[in-house]
């Protein structure tokens, strides 16, 4: 009876682990961990709102940005998202709404598995030199009845930092042309007569 209530206690440490926000194993792949079937990703209704960023042109290095996960019609019980130059994570995340941050601050997950849409996420853009940036992000669809339901590694339009940062020109001009003549007047002629009359 100890072994059974000790094996329920671990069970249930483990559920509420999972509804409570993705586990640090996901940050890797930014993947759910508690099994389920994967959905292809053409078929995701879900995406990841970045028009504040792609209206003003790309990021800029420390600023504040709002990123809305949408679903349309289709809501969501879990979620991960996590700003990305290449496989290195870029960036962090502030708590929220319904949201917490996860995998060192570089991510954001949910608190709980109730249903939810349209959940505002604040994101810090990274400092200056990092370069463009893409967000990666799952979602889960159904955990409950020991069947989950997600989508994984789907992807974010490619965020560029603002202003670009481009290599500096030189600033010198081209010499000028060598003058073609000098600059002194020629003496004028010898005068061909004395000034004073002979006595």
């Amino acid at each position: 009876m100890i072994a059974i209530t000790a094996l329920f206690l671990v069970f249930l440490a483990y559920a509420q682990a999972r509804s409570g926000g993705a586990p640090s194993e996901a940050c890797a792949n930014i993947a759910p961990q508690h099994g389920g079937s994967s959905q292809p990703l053409v078929s995701s209704p879900y995406s990841l709102n970045v028009s504040q960023l792609t209206a003003a042109g790309g990021y800029t290095p420390g600023r504040n940005y709002t990123l809305v996960l949408t679903g349309g019609a289709s809501q969501y019980k879990g979620l991960l998202v996590q700003g990305r130059r290449g496989t290195n994570p870029v960036g962090s995340f502030a708590a929220g709404n319904l949201v917490k941050p996860a995998c060192s601050n570089t991510a954001v997950t949910h608190i709980d598995r109730s249903l939810k849409n349209n959940v505002p996420l604040i994101w810090t853009a990274p400092a200056a030199g990092t370069g463009s940036v893409v967000f990666s992000y799952a979602v889960v669809v159904q955990n409950s009845g020991g069947v989950n339901t997600y989508y994984a590694t789907l992807t974010s339009p490619v965020i560029a930092e603002y202003p670009i940062h481009r290599p500096l020109q030189p600033l010198q001009r081209p010499l000028k042309r060598p003058l073609q003549r000098p600059l002194q007047r020629p003496l004028q002629r010898p005068l061909q007569r004395p000034l004073q009359r002979p006595l």
